[in-house]
C-alpha cells in the first residue's frame, strides 16, 4: 500500500484532530502547536491550521498567538449541542442509550399554497412526506414531520423513507443541504403525535421548525421536529469575552 492510498483510507483531518482533543480534555492538558499537530496528523501546517479555526468556531478550543492551545474540557459532558446537526440515531447511541427509527406515514402530494411561498416554490409542486419515530431503550424521544419536494426525475416510489432526510433531498430535489435555518419553539402535541409519542394529548414540546438550504439558498427539504420532554439535554457553546 503506498503512503497516498494509507492517507486517503484515513478519517477526516477534522476528525482526528477532534480525537486529539478529547485526548487532551480528558487529561487536562492542552494542545500543542501547529508544526507537532500536523507532525502528529501527517497534514500540512496550513490544512492543520484552517482546521484549528474550524475547531474554534465550534467552541472546543481557545488560541492565543504565542501560547498553546487550550481545550473546553466542558463538551466532553454534552451529548448534544442545539448548534450542530446530529443524526437522531448517533444522538440516541451518545446519550447512551439503544435507538430505533420506526416509519409511521409516507405520503406523496402536493405543496400548500402556504409552503410554496414560505420556501419559494412553484404552486403545485410535488413532495414526499415522511413521518418519523425515534426511541431510545424503547421509549419515544423525537417525533419528526419531513417533507422534501420532488423535483428530479427519481420515481419517489423508490426511494428508502428510512434514510436520513438529507439523503432523500439529494435524490429528489437534487441538492445537498449546505445549511439549516431552524426555529425553536414550544408546543404542545396534537392527538396523533401524542399517541405516536404515548404521551397525554396537549403535552408542551420542544418543536424545532427547520429548512435546509442548498448554496444557491434553494430549499432541499423542511421539517418539523418535536423533542419529547426528558428524552434529550441540549446545549449550545457560545464565546464569553463580551468583545
Amino acid at each position: 500500500m503506498t503512503s497516498e492510498t494509507a492517507r486517503d483510507r484515513q478519517p477526516p483531518l477534522d476528525e482526528r484532530l477532534e480525537e486529539l482533543w478529547a485526548e487532551a480534555a480528558r487529561d487536562g492538558r492542552r494542545l500543542p502547536g501547529e508544526p507537532a499537530l500536523a507532525a502528529a496528523l501527517s497534514s500540512s501546517r496550513p490544512a492543520v491550521r484552517e482546521a484549528l479555526i474550524r475547531l474554534e468556531e465550534r467552541g472546543y478550543i481557545h488560541r492565543r498567538k504565542g501560547a498553546d492551545t487550550t481545550v473546553n474540557a466542558s463538551l466532553l459532558d454534552i451529548p448534544a449541542r442545539f448548534d450542530r446537526r446530529v443524526e437522531e440515531s448517533a444522538l440516541i447511541r451518545a446519550m447512551g442509550q439503544t435507538p430505533q427509527l420506526d416509519v409511521l406515514d409516507v405520503q406523496r402530494t402536493r405543496i400548500t399554497l402556504d409552503e410554496a411561498e414560505a420556501y419559494d416554490l412553484r404552486p403545485g409542486t410535488e413532495v414526499l412526506r415522511v413521518h418519523k419515530r425515534w426511541t431510545a431503550d424503547g421509549v419515544p424521544a423525537l417525533l419528526a414531520h419531513d417533507s422534501v419536494p420532488i423535483t428530479g426525475a427519481v420515481d419517489p416510489e423508490t426511494i428508502d423513507p428510512e434514510q436520513p432526510m438529507v439523503d432523500i433531498a439529494v435524490t429528489l430535489a437534487g441538492a445537498r443541504a449546505e445549511w439549516e435555518v431552524v426555529w425553536p419553539t414550544a408546543t404542545a402535541l396534537d392527538e396523533a403525535d401524542a399517541a405516536h409519542a404515548s404521551r397525554p394529548a396537549g403535552e408542551p414540546v420542544l418543536t424545532l421548525e427547520v429548512s435546509g438550504m442548498s448554496p444557491t439558498r434553494g430549499v432541499c427539504y423542511w421539517t418539523t421536529e418535536h423533542h419529547l420532554s426528558g428524552a434529550f439535554r441540549y446545549a449550545m457553546v457560545r464565546r464569553a469575552d463580551w468583545r
